[in-house]
Parts: C-alpha cells; sequence; structure tokens
C-alpha cells in the first residue's frame, strides 16, 4: 500500500510575509532566488531580499521577508536538473 501524506492544498499569497502552503521542502535560498518543492512542482520565486522566517515542513507552510518580483512553476518531470541543484 502506497504511503500516503495528507497533502494540504497549495498556496501563495502576499501579506506582511510571503507566505507558500504545501510546501514539502525549500531546495534552494538566496537572497534573490527561492525554490520550493512542491507535490509534483516546484515553485521559483524571483525578488530580493528573501529571508526565512518560518519553515514547517510538517504542516506545508514557509514563510519568507522579501519583495517577490516574478514567480513560475517548473513541472518536477525534470527531476534530473532538480537533483543537480539540490546536490551541487
Amino acid at each position: 500500500m502506497e504511503n500516503v501524506k495528507n497533502k494540504k492544498p497549495h498556496t501563495v499569497y502576499l501579506a506582511a510575509k510571503i507566505v507558500v502552503t504545501g510546501v514539502e521542502g525549500v531546495l534552494t535560498m538566496t537572497e534573490k532566488m527561492v525554490e520550493v518543492s512542491l507535490p509534483d512542482n516546484v515553485l521559483v520565486l524571483y525578488g530580493q531580499g528573501f529571508a526565512p522566517l518560518h519553515l514547517d515542513v510538517d504542516a506545508g507552510e514557509l514563510q519568507l521577508s522579501g519583495t517577490v518580483t516574478a514567480l513560475k512553476y517548473a513541472k518536477s518531470g525534470d527531476k534530473e536538473s532538480v537533483w543537480k541543484k539540490v546536490f551541487r
């Protein structure tokens, strides 16, 4: 039987901080870019001044400070490039 996690819906909203839900992990974080692992996808946030405020993988939530200028979703079908980034 497949191990099924209690998956929460994925959302992104901007408030006094940046909050991403549905997070399985953080692949890369710099001051200008954050790559977030989601179920079956990767979210890439671009901007400036990114700093982690809170990460709770069990709850699937990431909170950041900073300014978002763009975001994109990169299908995780390109698993080789994601793994290359993890092991850089």
